[in-house]
């Protein structure tokens, strides 16, 4: 089954964006943490009296015939640019940027019609940077002292731009496509193979260069600003352990280590935590008793409409891998017994089904982070996570997969989406 091509978002750059419907628990819903707060403790803003700062980061330039011209640092976030400092290049297109900050932070500097050089500050950095602005893009280098890190987020950000490239090539042919015709969907159906096989090499190549980097931020930068689209428990573990060697008392350290302690159980690879509720009979059913079995838990309620609406591709998909070693676990979030009974039995839901009746108070739905629905997790027979949020064509085509893998004798060896 063809799955449209999706753009792809990281930081600047693109990864995969899906749009679902759900009903959420605003309730329950975590508010996003605010980086202004401790960037504004993070970050000392100047203006050019920073000429006089003696302790501190220091960026010098030049823009290649670029005179009078704004240039703007900036704080990178997950979610936002934060400003810092600005100055003006002089007749030569030279530059200065000084201040202190009492961690390293990650930074992108502002050149020309918003292309950016991008940077690691602290109070030790002095980084010389030569900009070259062309009909086809900007192009620098840098040199000086501790710019390991600039020069390491400088060879990420490349290396990330070339799977985006090929991406982005797949989108434009696949634009073109009719889906509807046969040769569309063969051809839509091979495009999808290559989006897969791209998807796939860029994060075997992210976490490689995570790998290589044993004290430093920038395996947290692939983590924190989701050049990953779906990370695991090797990259967390892997940008925690780095960043503890980089600087154990670093805002960026705390921020993964708080990180790992709330969402390790939960990440592609780790061992999906118990549930034993009731059934509708009463009788409890273990999550571990289902071992053996590629098990997709689907949170879901009765008075859920993007669940119920759901739940017609569910019935087909179970019906069609039911025999081949595939399982439903379906943790309601009802409140009322008759109205789940109800909805199994009017929407034909044959697979297993389990409630505590607590509504969002549900002790699986907490111990799994469920803020809204409806939510899927798939177990591989291990009970390991193998992908979290797939629903209608994107997750019968991760079962198509998985048992054409199976049937091959490489079940085993199937690939996190």
């Amino acid at each position: 089954m063809w799955i449209p091509i999706k753009t792809c978002r990281a930081l600047f750059f693109a990864i995969i964006s899906v749009a679902m419907v759900q009903c959420t628990n605003l309730n329950a819903e975590k508010v996003k943490k605010d980086f202004d707060t401790w960037i504004a403790k993070l970050v000392s803003p100047h203006t050019n009296s920073l000429e006089l700062v003696t302790d501190g980061y220091v960026v010098r330039g030049n823009i290649k015939n670029k005179s009078n011209i704004t240039i703007k640092l900036f704080e990178m976030t997950p979610g936002e640019l934060v400003f810092i400092d600005s100055t003006f290049t002089d007749k030569k297109g030279d530059f200065v940027i000084k201040g202190s900050t009492q961690d390293m932070i990650f930074c992108a500097l502002s050149i020309v019609d918003k292309q950016m050089v991008y940077l690691a500050l602290d109070n030790s950095t002095q980084a010389d940077i030569n900009v070259d602005v062309t009909a086809t893009g900007l192009t620098y280098s840098v040199t000086g002292k501790n710019i390991e890190e600039s020069l390491g987020l400088k060879e990420l950000l490349k290396l990330n731009e070339t799977f985006v490239s090929s991406i982005k090539i797949l989108e434009s042919e696949a634009s073109t496509i009719d889906p509807n015709s046969e040769p569309g969907y063969s051809r839509m159906g091979k495009l999808q193979e290559q989006y897969y096989a791209i998807i796939a090499n860029r994060n075997e190549s992210l976490v490689n260069f995570a790998k290589a980097r044993g004290s430093s931020f920038l395996p947290f930068f692939i983590l924190q600003y989701n050049l990953i689209q779906e990370p695991t428990i090797e990259l967390l573990t892997l940008a925690r352990d780095a960043s503890v060697k980089a600087n154990p008392n670093s805002r960026y350290t705390k921020i993964i280590q708080t990180r790992f302690a709330e969402e390790a159980m939960l990440m592609i690879g780790a061992e999906a935590p118990d549930i034993n509720l009731p059934q509708p009979n009463g009788e409890n059913l273990s999550l571990e008793s289902l071992r053996g079995k590629y098990v997709l838990l689907d949170f879901w309620a009765s008075w859920c409409g993007p669940c119920r609406k759901e739940n017609p591709n569910n019935v087909i998909m179970y019906n069609q891998f039911k025999d081949k070693g595939f399982e439903i676990y379906g943790i309601s979030l009802d409140q009322d017994p008759n109205r789940w009974k109800a909805a199994i039995e009017k929407d034909r839901l044959e697979w297993k089904h389990v409630s505590d009746l607590q509504g969002w108070g549900s002790s699986a739905g907490k111990t799994y982070g469920i803020r809204s629905i409806p939510s899927t997790v798939l177990l591989d027979p291990e009970g390991k996570i193998i992908a979290k949020g797939l629903r209608g064509e994107e997750l019968a085509s991760a079962l198509e997969e998985i048992f054409k893998s199976v049937q091959t004798g490489n079940g085993s060896e199937q690939k996190s989406k």
